[in-house]
């Protein structure tokens, strides 16, 4: 009977401490993913959309000292994409303390525009943004390219991203901004994003319906998959994802799980949808793409829904050996292809 006694108090601050012990492994997992990278990898000291290219490790791909299974001409025909006489903008998004910095090219007001959002600690300077923005401009649409908060030179709200669950709002004020200060019809603007931006573009298409077209490059489709699997990529336990998540609420008043890019495909309606993966993509894995286009083209109009899957790996050495992509590369494998199918794409359902 005392031994009991005895052991009820440590039994009583053990399941105390438990959840406190909880909070604190999902606050390192929470703040360890969440994180972002303002400086955008280098990509500001070296692009703009009158020079940019694609960077790895800081190094223009083009200086490659391997080259192979990355297309020719983005090596030798780069500056084809490049668009000269782009502007600068500063977007406040309403009701927040946030604004968004941009470069834009208004080029025919006849012609629609083409939103591009950026992926998990990107920016505008990307090339995996600038050189699609450049396929469109060639072909005369207008184009915008912004830095979403909390990365570029765009408001720092918390110094931590949300998956889309803010960012979504960024998109929405970009549109808006289009309309009212371009003199943009809001049934000829497309919106383009990539990974983190195509989850992002995928919540804002579900939640506005005035957005009638989307094209969403190696994006996820489930919060609850992706959570996990970007611990996996960054090296947590997989097991944390929910502690992660109940942090985040607690930290930043963050539900990482309140919107699922998905509902982009259940909601669909009579929109259109274009959906780019590349089968190898070891960072967001292909299920996502698939299971949006299979809801898509479930829940929609199948001749406004095209699905794309394709192998796609760049190998490259830019001095630090040979290492190799498979994320959001098809415009690079593929460029030729790729520049058809996004002008296509954009033309039919906005014009």
């Amino acid at each position: 009977m005392g031994a009991k006694r005895e052991l009820m108090p440590f039994l009583v601050m053990l399941f105390a401490l438990l959840p406190f012990g909880y909070y604190m492994a999902g606050s390192i997992v929470y703040n360890g993913v969440a994180f972002t990278n303002t400086d955008c990898w280098g990509n500001f000291d070296q692009n703009t959309p009158e020079q940019f290219a694609p960077l790895r490790n800081e190094v223009p791909l083009n200086e490659s000292e391997n080259p192979e299974n990355i297309s020719s001409e983005i090596m030798t025909g780069l500056s084809e994409y490049w668009w000269d006489g782009y502007e600068s903008a500063t977007i406040d998004v309403e009701d927040e303390d946030i604004y968004l910095s941009a470069w834009y090219l208004k080029q025919n007001e006849s012609m629609p525009w083409v939103m591009f959002v950026h992926g998990i600690r990107g920016c505008k300077a990307d090339g995996s943004m600038l050189l699609p923005s450049g396929m469109l401009a060639n072909a005369g649409f207008n184009v915008i390219v912004f830095d979403l908060r909390d990365h570029g030179e765009s408001s720092i709200d918390d110094d931590r991203v949300s998956g889309g669950q803010d960012e979504w709002v960024d998109v929405i004020a970009v549109f808006d901004w289009l309309i009212d200060e371009q003199g943009a019809d809001p049934d000829k603007i497309g919106v383009y994003g990539n990974s983190m931006g195509a989850g992002t573009a995928a919540i804002a298409f579900t939640l506005d319906d005035r957005i009638q077209s989307v094209w969403l490059e190696s994006g996820y489709a489930d919060m609850g998959d992706i959570v996990v699997e970007e611990l996996e990529f960054q090296g947590y336990p997989t097991f944390l994802g929910g502690a992660g998540i109940f942090a985040g609420k607690i930290i930043a008043n963050q539900n990482l799980i309140e919107h699922y890019p998905i509902d982009a495909a259940t909601e669909i309606g009579d929109r259109h949808m274009y959906v780019v993966h590349g089968n190898q993509d070891k960072r967001v894995r292909v299920h996502h793409g698939e299971k949006m286009c299979n809801e898509a083209l479930e829940h929609g109009d199948e001749n406004k829904i095209t699905c794309w899957f394709d192998d796609s790996v760049i190998r490259y050495d830019v001095g630090r050996g040979m290492e190799s992509d498979e994320h959001q590369t098809l415009m690079l494998t593929q460029t030729t292809k790729y520049e058809s199918r996004i002008v296509e794409f954009f033309s039919n359902s906005l014009m």
